[in-house]
């Protein structure tokens, strides 16, 4: 089942929940470290070529094109990439592609910089997943992630806040019979691989998103790279709370001059550095 494309159906707003679009200061924060890296590329003299993997409706796509990038744009929700289409279609330097399947040996061409917004946490081997992608970055290109939950063991203050404003969030949002199983459900541990509500948000399955083993990641394939970490909550007055306290749920990590030995094909004596069989066919499982 492609629970992407089961739960990002057509009429869904990315904007709901997504305290990265919703909240504006936090927004422009962030855009600000993609331009940042954009503008980087820009002074090193390399081509502004950006694939962005599971770009959702666009809120990032948007920021890249305004930049004078190409964007080519992967979704594994039809629905997405129409409405990609709807938005930016007219610009010659967007490409749209539907990938149901999530696999990357449909993404062809070499690039400056590789985004992933509010998409590791979706994956069930990030690591192994931005190892493959990173492959399609040209030497002394850039990878930034951003909008993922950091690992709850790490930072169980941050993460009980966290939840705390969720909660709160949630009361006014409808479902909540359905959001009140489902979190019944996570907490038994119980969850229905059949059901996209429950393995949508892949990183309740593990427990967040090991900010740490990303760096490490990072700083072996890149020159330099740095953690972004930062507060983010759905709910406005939480929001600007947990900014004032310096809490820390979320993060970010962005990284400049990419070793160009990541080119070439990545081939492990039969297991690959996940512990996973070489076999083992990489898919990402995300959007937003």
């Amino acid at each position: 089942m492609n629970a992407q494309e089961a739960y990002y159906r057509s009429g869904i707003d990315y904007r709901r929940g997504s305290p990265h679009l919703a909240q504006p200061a936090l927004h422009d924060r962030l855009v600000e470290v993609l331009r940042a890296s954009v503008h980087r590329l820009a002074e090193q003299g390399l081509p502004l070529r950006v694939l962005e993997i599971g770009a959702g409706h666009g809120g990032f796509t948007m920021q890249a094109l305004a930049l004078g990038c190409d964007v080519t744009a992967v979704d594994m929700s039809r629905s997405s990439i129409e409405e990609l289409q709807r938005r930016f279609g007219t610009n010659p330097k967007l490409r749209a592609l539907y990938v149901p399947d999530g696999e990357l040996s449909h993404v062809d061409g070499d690039y400056s910089l590789l985004i992933f917004v509010s998409v590791l946490h979706h994956i069930p081997d990030y690591i192994a997943f931005l190892r493959e992608a990173s492959q399609r970055i040209v030497r002394g290109g850039s990878l930034l992630t951003l909008q993922d939950p950091i690992l709850y063991s790490r930072h169980r203050a941050a993460h009980r806040a966290g939840l705390a404003a969720y909660f709160a969030w949630r009361l006014a949002q409808g479902s909540l019979i359905a959001g009140l199983q489902t979190r019944l459900r996570r907490m038994r541990g119980a969850l229905d691989e059949a059901n996209p509500r429950d393995m949508v948000e892949y990183h309740v399955v593990r427990n967040g998103v090991d900010e740490e083993a990303v760096l490490s990641f990072a700083r072996g394939a890149f020159a330099e790279a740095t953690l972004i970490p930062y507060w983010s909550s759905q709910l406005a007055v939480a929001q600007r709370l947990g900014e004032r306290l310096g809490l820390h749920n979320s993060f970010g990590m962005v990284a400049h001059g990419c070793d160009s030995a990541l080119s070439l094909p990545w081939r492990g004596p039969g297991l690959n550095e996940s512990g996973l069989p070489d076999a083992v066919i990489i898919r990402f499982m995300c959007v937003v």
